[in-house]
């Protein structure tokens, strides 16, 4: 596999999908996404077959775009002569077998599934756009997801935990809501479990705080 890697810009109707390529795209997000931002990420060809080896969600939505009557989008060039389209290719990999190739099409896909996302970050990142009067269009998320993650943020806020201490002298269960960590008798956990649990079906997160100091005699 040659690790002498180049851009190069590639006619569109000369672009080859692989043979087998499982995943399927929103490319309704991805075209929404690319009349944004552009066409920022070049799609990967095997030498060697000559076929994608990435990016064919992103070959999909170009042949919308073309097919459609839309001007392409940024970086994506237009041949002169003829008016076809020319778009950016990662060129120079190439994988000495078929099964080499079939598995990275597979590892590009799959590996980017297996991370999450921290959501209180992810929740100031959508926020920030929006309250810097930025929207939300191809960005892959809406104001109902923002919505739901919020809820979702406050719920592992204060989801209760326990941690079971042990020693010679003494055995307690640790507590964590939210910020607050405080240490009980193991027969009291799930007494205040129950009460956080029905507490965060009624009360907003910051009549919550107050019932947590005051529980703890912290107000």
């Amino acid at each position: 596999m040659s690790e002498d890697i180049k851009i190069e810009y590639v006619a569109l109707s000369e672009v080859i999908g692989a043979d087998i390529n499982p995943k399927d795209h929103d490319i309704g997000q991805i075209y929404q996404s690319m009349k944004r931002f552009g066409f920022t990420s070049p799609i990967m060809m095997n030498e060697k077959t000559g076929k994608l080896l990435a990016g064919h969600g992103r070959l999909e939505t170009l042949a919308m775009f073309k097919k459609g009557g839309d001007t392409p989008p940024d970086r994506v060039r237009v041949r002169e002569e003829d008016g076809e389209w020319l778009v950016p290719v990662l060129r120079g990999i190439n994988f000495d077998s078929d099964v080499e190739a079939q598995a990275y099409l597979l590892a590009d896909n799959r590996l980017t599934e297996l991370g999450g996302w921290h959501t209180d970050e992810l929740v100031l990142s959508l926020q920030g756009i929006l309250q810097e009067g930025g929207d939300l269009e191809g960005v892959g998320w809406d104001l109902d997801d923002v919505e739901d993650l919020i809820t979702d943020s406050e719920r592992e806020r204060f989801e209760v935990e326990s941690i079971r201490e042990v020693s010679d002298e003494e055995d307690t269960v640790q507590i964590r809501v939210g910020r607050y960590r405080f240490k009980v008798e193991p027969e009291y956990f799930y007494e205040w479990e129950t009460m956080v649990n029905d507490i965060l079906q009624t009360n907003d997160p910051e009549e919550f705080i107050e019932w947590i100091k005051e529980q703890l005699k912290m107000g």
